[in-house]
């Protein structure tokens, strides 16, 4: 079964490979967090608790798209708990990332759906989700979810400016 969860141990070993295949594929749309480097968990848990943040850094709950009958990490979804400057020009409250072996099933289009949720039991609304203009797949995600285009901005990020899509849905 395909279902969302908090990322656990069970799952660790399938979240290193597709950190590998990122890293292998150079996709840079967005980061899995390198497990080999430090406590995930952990790193995880304090930006759940917001605790001890780096500067200009807000809290957000992390989740793992799984297939449990496989054992298998599928994608990871972050929901952030409000927008600060940076995040209200590029990364909004929700980001996303799908294994790359994993492309082009749906996932992406399922993992926000699922997110958009637990994002409404967060009480977070309107949702502000973001994507690089040349990137039509995350946009058509987006779309599929009920977002709506807002404006097209250069914003920065990462050390450089992008074409950046900004949009907004309202949860009820």
């Amino acid at each position: 079964m395909i279902m969302l969860i908090v990322p656990n141990a069970e799952f660790l070993q399938s979240y290193r490979e597709a950190f590998d295949e990122y890293e292998k594929n150079n996709v840079s749309t967005y980061s899995f967090t390198d497990a080999s480097s430090c406590d995930i968990f952990a790193k995880f848990d304090r930006y759940r608790n917001e605790r001890d943040l780096p500067p200009n850094q807000v809290g957000e709950d992390k989740y793992w798209l799984v297939d449990d009958e496989k054992k298998a990490f599928i994608g990871e979804i972050a929901i952030r708990h409000r927008l600060n400057e940076a995040l209200s020009q590029r990364g909004g409250h929700i980001g996303y990332g799908v294994r790359y072996s994993e492309w082009n099933r749906g996932y992406g289009t399922k993992m926000l759906a699922l997110a958009l949720e637990k994002a409404k039991e967060m009480g977070i609304s309107p949702v502000l989700i973001t994507c690089d203009d040349d990137n039509p797949a995350s946009a058509r995600v987006m779309e599929k979810n009920g977002f709506v285009l807002g404006d097209i901005i250069m914003a920065s990020g990462d050390g450089e400016k992008r074409l950046t899509r900004r949009y907004w849905k309202t949860i009820l």
